[in-house]
C-alpha cells in the first residue's frame, strides 16, 4: 500500500513539471508572437510614412517622378518620416531605404529590424516595366 502511494505522488510531481514546462513554452512563444508583431507594426508604419513624404513631394510637381526617386533630398525626407515613426513605435535601426518608380507606382522600400517593408502610391508617369 506504502509503494503504492509512493508512485501516485510520483506521477503526480512529473505531472505538475510537465505542467509547468508546457505553461513556460507557451508563455515564451507567446512572447516571441508579439514582439514579432509589433516589429512589423512598426515596419508599416515607417514606410507608410516615408511613402507619403515622397507623396508630399510628388503631389507639388516640382520634379517629374523618374527624377524625384533619385533626388537625395527626397530620398532624406523618406529616411527621416521613417526614422521618426520607427521611433514612435519603439523600434530602430531603419536600413536601406530605396525609392522606385515602376509599374505607374512610387514605392519606398525599407528594412526595419531584418525585414523588408514596402508601400507606394499611383504615379502614372513611372513607366510600367
Amino acid at each position: 500500500m506504502r509503494e503504492e502511494r509512493g508512485q501516485a505522488v510520483l506521477v503526480v510531481v512529473l505531472a505538475l513539471a510537465i505542467s509547468a514546462a508546457a505553461v513556460i513554452g507557451l508563455r515564451t512563444a507567446q512572447d516571441r508572437i508579439v514582439v514579432a508583431a509589433h516589429a512589423q507594426r512598426a515596419g508599416e508604419a515607417a514606410v507608410e510614412a516615408a511613402a507619403q513624404a515622397v507623396a508630399d513631394l510628388y503631389g507639388s510637381h516640382a520634379v517629374a517622378p523618374a527624377k524625384l526617386v533619385t533626388d537625395p533630398r527626397a530620398l532624406e525626407a523618406a529616411r527621416s518620416a521613417a526614422d521618426e515613426l520607427a521611433r514612435l513605435n519603439g523600434a530602430s535601426g531603419v536600413a536601406q531605404v530605396e525609392l522606385v518608380c515602376a509599374n505607374k507606382r512610387i514605392e519606398a522600400r525599407l528594412v526595419l529590424n531584418g525585414y523588408s517593408h514596402h508601400a507606394g502610391f499611383s504615379a502614372p508617369e513611372c513607366s510600367p516595366s
